[in-house]
């Protein structure tokens, strides 16, 4: 199983350093995220596939394009064959996207499955599967809508980028384990990042936890979605809110993550 990481968190310095600092901490593979100064996707695929090559120079491979398609206006059909031109250019197997209302308190998913259904369709022939990002507030949240939403776009090439549902309530906390062997039947894709506890002690989880030491116990999640069958990449998304250098939370995260791999190979 491969080990990513995703280069929102180190949008401070350009790709190549994005990706030399991703090999320095062993991680197998890179998410290209669709912000500056790492690709943007208006750039056209030229620019993408010189992104691709400059990843692949170093050793990773381009493990998924972590597009905004489906947010932040991105919503016409010509956006969806743009990315899914884009994600061929960088040469991934994965193009993550969004399923989110229109507009806030729009309960219409229709618009959102038209987008989706058009990216599946574009990303076909390279041989790309569209993953759909699990986001708080999103058509692609609860077990419920996922199971709507996937049946409504009803594309073979459609499946779910998995993730802990975003601030949680402190009570759901422990159950996050029988939520990953719920859902991850659907997923091609799987982000990793830990939370905080609410400094009140009792409102919702907040970002900034390591993965070893963060409120979701990670050793359990990741040993239910491997125990269910996943063997899709396993992402580092964002990492701990602390005062160490980048690269070591990093190399913490990827050390813990291999040590759980481990741990779960041995116990079979």
């Amino acid at each position: 199983m491969k080990i990513g990481f995703c280069s929102i968190s180190v949008l401070d310095r350009p790709i190549a350093a994005a990706a030399a600092l991703a090999v320095v901490a062993g991680v197998d593979g890179l998410e290209v995220t669709a912000h500056k100064p790492h690709l943007d996707p208006h750039d056209g695929p030229d620019m993408a596939r010189a992104i691709g090559r400059t990843v692949r120079s170093t050793g990773l491979d381009v493990l998924a394009y972590g597009s905004y398609l489906g947010r932040f206006g991105q919503v016409t059909l010509e956006d969806a064959d743009r990315e899914a031109a884009i994600a061929a250019a960088l040469g991934t197997p994965l193009l993550r996207v969004w399923a989110e209302p229109l507009a806030d308190g729009d309960s219409d998913p229709a618009p959102a499955v038209a987008l989706l259904r058009r990216a599946c369709n574009a990303a076909r022939g390279d041989g790309i599967t569209v993953v759909v990002e699990r986001h708080i507030g999103s058509f692609a949240d609860t077990p419920e809508r996922i199971e709507r939403l996937f049946n409504a776009i009803d594309r073979d090439n459609l499946a779910l980028n998995y993730q802990v549902l975003d601030f949680l309530p402190a009570e759901e906390v422990p159950r996050q384990a029988d939520d990953a062997a719920r859902l991850i039947g659907r997923a091609a894709y799987f982000h990793l990042k830990n939370y905080q506890w609410n400094p009140d002690g009792v409102g919702r989880v907040i970002p900034g936890g390591s993965l070893a030491g963060g409120v979701l116990n990670y050793r359990q999640i990741l040993r239910s979605a491997l125990q269910a069958g996943y063997r899709g990449p396993l992402t580092i998304e964002f990492l701990a809110a602390d005062e160490r250098p980048v690269e070591e939370k990093l190399a913490a995260d990827v050390a813990f993550v291999r040590e759980v791999l481990a741990d779960v190979r041995g116990a079979a």
